[in-house]
Formats: structure tokens, sequence, C-alpha cells
């Protein structure tokens, strides 16, 4: 084993997760046969979700039937393909979207040079609007590649991030927004891929109640949070206009029934906890929507 190697191995006993994730996301990519026991004994230490996702990637890359997993590896057997598949398709993700972003990105600020000089009226033409819809796309793309970038796990107040998000949600004065929820409320995961998917919900709440109309005033949308043994959530209910689409593909690229929209939104929210090996859960109500975000506790 060469000295780089024993290095990662030490890294998956570290006390800091981040160490650990890195390292386990190497062994996903690069996992020989000889690693295997040291896997399968850090696997079986492991108490962090999206770590153990790494590991079991890990693990399936090298063993010729994932079922082959011993039950004292503490993950479930039936799990490791449905893991492994998304953890390829997180990585394909984020390279892809690197890539565009890296091709397109000096592209498009040529090309907006070129049209203020040379597009009259250019403030007010359908060249500059094309190209700032051009625009919100590369930025969605760029939500979309932090989405599926690996966690940087730490603790953080919950309670200030939801109020963060409310106030930067910029709702107009008709949609009242009520919190409710344990306050200090100290949690772990990645604030940041939370707030990427708390914001998108608060952003869909909020189009929907305004979509009422004048009744709107009356129809206020509710931000709780809290945990369980196992896990962080947040829930937000509205009583707007429900959801038009079909729920079963509301998580897809592309996928929106707003004719302004890009049809990102969910889907870079549902990546952004799927990255932390949570989920998103819409559920229709009698009338409007709860959009429920859960991720896992580290122990």
């Amino acid at each position: 084993m060469s000295e780089n190697v024993e290095t990662l191995f030490r890294r998956l006993q570290s006390e800091t997760p981040t160490d650990r994730l890195e390292a386990a996301r190497y062994f996903a990519a690069h996992a020989l046969p000889e690693h295997e026991n040291g896997l399968k004994e850090a696997l079986a230490r492991e108490n962090v979700a999206w770590i153990k996702t790494a590991l079991g990637r890990a693990l399936a890359r090298i063993l010729p039937n994932p079922a082959s997993l011993s039950s004292s590896t503490s993950i479930d057997r039936d799990d490791v393909p449905e893991q492994f598949a998304a953890q390829v398709y997180a990585d394909a993700l984020e390279q892809a979207t690197s890539q565009i972003i890296h091709e397109i990105e000096p592209v498009l600020g040529t090309l907006r040079l070129a049209a203020e000089s040379e597009v009259k009226d250019f403030r007010d033409s359908h060249t500059r609007r094309n190209l700032d819809r051009l625009d919100e796309l590369l930025a969605a793309f760029s939500r979309l590649r932090r989405a599926a970038s690996p966690p940087r796990s730490r603790e953080f107040s919950l309670d200030e991030l939801v109020q963060q998000c409310i106030h930067e949600s910029n709702a107009p004065s008709s949609v009242l927004i009520q919190r409710a929820g344990p306050q200090p409320c100290v949690v772990e995961g990645d604030s940041s891929l939370i707030s990427l998917c708390l914001s998108n919900g608060l952003r869909n709440a909020i189009e929907a109640t305004v979509a009422v109309g004048e009744e709107a005033r009356n129809l206020p949308i509710t931000v709780a949070w809290g945990h369980t043994d196992v896990d962080h959530w947040i829930s937000i209910v509205d009583l707007g206009v429900g959801f038009k689409g079909n729920l079963q593909r509301a998580f897809e690229i592309g996928t929106t029934t707003k004719p302004d929209h890009l049809g990102m939104g969910l889907a870079i929210a549902n990546q952004a906890l799927a990255s932390m090996a949570g989920k998103v859960i819409l559920v229709p109500n009698q009338r409007g929507m709860r959009f429920e975000m859960r991720w896992p506790k580290q122990s």
C-alpha cells in the first residue's frame, strides 16, 4: 500500500467529516480490490450518511456483486445499487455543468460586449432580453453544479438560516410568512445546500400564493423546522394555487408549468438534498402544497 493510500485511510478515521468525505470520494473513483477490507472497516464505523454513500460506491466499484457486502458493514445491501447510481449521477452532473459553464461563460461575455456596441438601442432590444435569458440559464447551471458538489458539513443555526432565507426571498407585502420551530435550533449539514433548496421552496410558495390574487393577504405561508431522532427537517406549507404539473416528473430538469421559468428549480433543490443523502417531498394539500426537506443526522 502506497504512502498516499495509507494517508487516505488515515483520513477515513479523522474526527472531521470533511476529511473522511474527501477520502471516501477518492476511493469511490479509484478503489482497487486490495482496498476492500479497509473500506469495509471504514464503512462499518461510519455514521454520516453521505460518507457511507461514497464508501458504498467505492465497494460497489471493486466487488463483483454489491450484494456480497456483509450486514456487518452497517449498510443495507439493497441500498448499494441505488447509492451507487445516485453518486454516479451527481458526479456526472457536476462534471457536465462545470464543462458547460467553462465553455459558455466567456463566449456569452464576449457576445454581450459586441451586442452592446453593435446593436442599435441595445437596452430595449430583443437581443438584450435573450442575452439576459442566457445569463439566467448560466446562473441556474452554476446552482445545479453547486447542488451536485460534495457537501461541506458543519454545525449552524437552522432557525437563523430560515430567517435569512425569508428575508432574502423579497416576498411582497401582501404575503405573510409565518415561522414555527425551536429557537435556537443547532443542526449539522451543508448550510449553503440547505439554503439553495429552501430558497427554491420559498419562491415557489410565494409565487403560488400571489397567483391567487387579492385573497393572498389572507393565505399565510408557514415555514416550520425541527428534528427527529434520525434527521433534521424543514416544511413549507402554502395555501396557493397548488402544483398543476405531474408530481412524478416535477424534479426532472426542464419540467415546468410556468412559461417564464427554466424548469430547473426543483431539480436543483432535489439534488442539493440528495448530495447530503436527504430528500425533498412534495405533498399536495386540499388547497396549496407542502414542500418538505429532510436530511439525516450525522450520528
